[in-house]
């Protein structure tokens, strides 16, 4: 699976410069995989909605905002890439294994978790997570 564009060491270093104002403590390192496991799956699907021509965009950027908010703070916090893999790649089998109404109760409080996240960066940081989620999804619809 492809991993989120925050799991490059290059472009984590640079939004970590930016980061250190705006985000307080993290949660757990496993806690922020799981985040970032089901709102990857729920980017999974609404970018094949949006490829199939429904108005998901700005949904589908609101989830991977989210995504990149979360793990911003982990590699903030001083999570290593390798480790980041291995929880992410653990998390999203653990998501993959839940019930559906379970599945979708973790990814609404993910969400509201990565966009309270994003509300408290500052613009400037506002900005570049959005330039990346943007990035993200254009990479996501032209596969």
């Amino acid at each position: 699976m492809r991993s989120l564009p925050l799991f490059r060491p290059a472009a984590a270093a640079a939004l970590l410069c930016i980061f250190a104002t705006a985000f307080a403590a993290p949660r757990s390192a496993p806690h922020a995989a799981a985040c970032v496991a089901a709102l990857k799956a729920e980017e999974t699907s609404l970018s094949e909605t949006l490829k199939a021509g429904a108005p998901v965009e700005a949904e589908l950027l609101k989830v991977v905002r989210g995504g990149i908010a979360i793990i911003g703070t982990q590699y903030l916090a001083g999570l290593q890439e390798a480790e980041a893999r291995q929880l992410l790649e653990s998390a999203e089998q653990d998501f993959r294994a839940m019930p559906p109404d379970a599945a979708k109760a973790r990814q609404a409080q993910c969400l509201q978790e990565g966009e309270s996240l994003y509300v408290r960066a500052s613009p400037l940081e506002q900005s570049l997570i959005t330039s990346a989620a943007q990035r993200r999804i254009r990479r996501l619809t032209s596969a």
